[in-house]
């Protein structure tokens, strides 16, 4: 089977239409023509600074008073979390006129594990069929040319998607 073909069938097999929940958030600007994607990937929990827990992805970045467009599962659920043509805060530098998009890196995490682990494969079939759907609908939507990884962008401070995340099957994919 082709890779063309594979993604078609994680995509019918796990999201025939994409699965969006909204959960809005207040941080960001409130206007913006995106032109541009970041693609990130965050712990799905994240040790929380007293050390005692863990914070679901979304409720920490509330509480940091960051955002992202969309935040992608790994069952393929995309939570969106501010408009399209609202700014979200998700790249120091690059917030106005971009689309962020977190892959959530599934379990628990401090911020070296998380870097551990994005050095190897991590994505799922649904979760990386979902991202891919959502770019392409970014893509067609406003003529997106540039996407990017967080770590483009920010380069020695930032070090996601990662390794384990496949960049250039994904732009190909995202470009068919």
């Amino acid at each position: 089977m082709n890779d063309n073909q594979h993604l078609k069938n994680a995509i019918a097999a796990a999201n025939p239409q994409l699965n969006t929940v909204q959960r809005h958030s207040v941080y960001g600007t409130a206007h913006q023509s995106p032109n541009r994607i970041v693609v990130h990937a965050m712990g799905e929990y994240i040790l929380s600074e007293d050390g005692r827990g863990y914070d679901y992805a979304p409720d920490f970045l509330e509480r940091m008073q960051l955002s992202a467009h969309a935040l992608v599962t790994s069952d393929g659920t995309v939570l969106r979390c501010r408009n399209d043509d609202e700014g979200a805060y998700h790249a120091r530098g690059f917030n106005a006129g971009s689309l962020g998009m977190e892959l959530l890196v599934s379990g628990k995490h401090d911020y070296d594990s998380f870097l551990r682990t994005i050095k190897h494969p991590y994505v799922t079939d649904a979760q990386y069929a979902a991202a891919v759907m959502q770019c392409r609908e970014w893509v067609r939507l406003y003529r997106i040319t540039l996407i990017d990884r967080h770590s483009d962008v920010s380069p020695g401070r930032k070090f996601d998607p990662g390794a384990g995340f496949p960049w250039g099957k994904f732009l190909d994919d995202v470009r068919r």
